[in-house]
């Protein structure tokens, strides 16, 4: 858990050489960061010694970020959110949801459990520039 900003921390730094607009970056950050603190608490049941990926896709108009871990998954497709929005925990997949433009979970082709997240980028602000 010590490093669950660095892929936010990554993809500040890929976002700093793109002209788009930082909410949306900060927006698709905040994403990665509950998908990763998912796969690490929930997918691979805080072991350190599993292993977590997380691939950047980057393209002019939008940024594809997929998450990987070594668990067993969850039932998305059946997957309803808790009516208690206002509790401390358990609301990622909502936020990943409202912050970002897709947002796919499944079997990576190698087996390992995928958040799959696609933000497309909207144009910097003037005063962004």
């Amino acid at each position: 858990m010590e490093y669950l900003g660095v892929p936010d921390a990554v993809l500040m730094e890929i976002g700093s050489d793109m002209e788009c607009c930082k909410q949306s970056l900060e927006e698709l950050g905040t994403s990665v960061i509950e998908a990763c603190t998912n796969a690490m608490e929930h997918g691979n049941e805080l072991d350190g010694h599993l292993p977590i990926q997380v691939i950047y896709e980057i393209e002019e108009d939008k940024i594809t970020i997929t998450v990987l871990d070594e668990g067993p998954g969850f039932d998305f497709e059946h997957w309803t959110p808790s009516d208690e929005l206002m509790r401390q925990r358990g609301r990622g997949i909502l936020i990943m949801r409202e912050f970002t433009d897709e947002l796919e979970f499944g079997r990576h082709e190698d087996g390992r459990f995928m958040i799959r997240m696609v933000k497309k980028l909207e144009p910097a602000a003037e005063d962004e520039s």
